[in-house]
């Protein structure tokens, strides 16, 4: 409870005078800045635009304003619907709640004209099956940022326990804290940002500790109709003195959109792995394409695919992987029960492990989802 301890001060210790609040519906949800980009797997800028954009089934959002724009609260609740149980569970039984829900609360504060922004985030979230009552499924972040002229700025620490799930899907298995500062220029045709971090992750099981430090540059172009982006990471990963990996990716993505309602993004990728206690070697190169059409404002087709092949020195880590989806979103409007949306997903993914006995089975789930939100 003591990591949450600085966050729940900066909102209960603000909460002076109430001057003013106001509910959000789907289309109105205001975008902040999703702020730095993150080094480790769970971006907090992807969190943020898909918690905006919620393509869920039911959502609450409440934003309110503490004195003379003094600090921002906004409230989020979402509940959604399992999934699926696991193999081992009964989907008949009662005990097994068939919803799951999401309470996020954010504080914000802005000082000196936006050289200056704090925020704290709590979250609780029950939209994975808990299998162990000891599970604690929050988050907790404190964050700094801020611009002066061409130059931005910011750290943010994030603490996660065990068995959280994000809107996103992403799940915590183990508990999880990461330290991340990031600093950006802006010259005239490119911008070029640093970034550094540190996690942590300790497993329940084995009471083991796997410490993990990166850094990273990225270089982004924009001109016109088309954006790039190219980074270049360095990270060192082990428990103490055994198991000891370092990994360098570099990774080119490039976005162009060719007219107002289309967007085409093909990215590449090159990571290198190499073991420190057996000094085998692994090439992951990896390609992916991304195409985003929203021909109208209530209509949206998006379809991605990305192939990775894994080359080891190691039997073990040679590997392929497939992954390529396709959703339609389509806003049907509004009704007596709320906004109504349709979404139709299709998903193919196909894993090959080349020392396994028995090649994998592809995997092709489809999905669709009618969902309502309002307040």
């Amino acid at each position: 409870m003591f990591r949450f301890t600085g966050a729940i001060i900066l909102v209960v210790c603000l909460c002076h005078e109430l001057v003013s609040a106001q509910t959000y519906g789907l289309d109105i949800v205001p975008r902040d800045d999703l702020g730095p980009p993150s080094l480790f797997p769970i971006s907090y800028a992807e969190f943020e635009g898909i918690r905006q954009d919620l393509a869920q089934s039911t959502k609450r959002t409440l934003s309110l304003e503490l004195g003379p724009k003094l600090v921002e609260v906004k409230a989020f609740y979402l509940e959604k619907r399992q999934d699926s149980v696991g193999p081992a569970i009964s989907a008949n039984d009662s005990a097994i709640p068939k919803w799951g829900s999401y309470f996020d609360l954010l504080a914000t504060s802005s000082q000196f004209g936006g050289r200056l922004i704090g925020e704290g985030e709590l979250a609780y979230s029950t939209l994975g099956l808990a299998t162990e009552s000891i599970q604690q499924p929050m988050m907790s972040r404190l964050a700094l940022k801020g611009s002066w002229g061409k130059a931005s700025y910011g750290l943010q620490h994030r603490s996660f326990g065990t068995g959280f799930v994000s809107i996103a899907g992403a799940k915590i298995d183990h508990e999880l804290d990461e330290r991340q500062l990031w600093g950006e220029y802006a010259f005239d045709s490119f911008s070029l940002k640093g970034l550094i971090g540190e996690s942590r992750e300790k497993n329940t099981d084995t009471n083991e500790l796997t410490l993990t430090k990166t850094a990273g540059t990225q270089l982004n172009l924009s001109k016109g109709g088309w954006s790039a982006l190219l980074s270049s990471t360095y990270s060192l990963s082990g428990q103490g003195q055994r198991q000891q990996t370092d990994a360098f990716t570099n990774a080119l993505s490039i976005a162009y959109h060719p007219m107002s309602f289309l967007t085409i993004e093909p990215g590449f990728s090159v990571k290198k792995e190499w073991d420190r206690n057996t000094g085998s070697r692994t090439d992951t190169p990896s390609a992916g394409f991304a195409l985003i059409c929203s021909p109208d404002r209530d209509l949206q087709f998006t379809s991605r695919a990305s192939y990775a092949r894994g080359v080891s020195e190691d039997p073990l880590k040679e590997n392929s992987t497939l992954n390529t989806s396709a959703l339609l979103n389509w806003k049907i409007g509004k009704s007596f029960l709320g906004e109504q949306s349709l979404s139709v997903q299709v998903e193919y993914k196909h894993v090959a492990q080349t020392s396994a006995l028995n090649s994998s089975q592809p995997n092709l789930t489809g999905l669709v989802q009618w969902k309502v939100a309002g307040f």
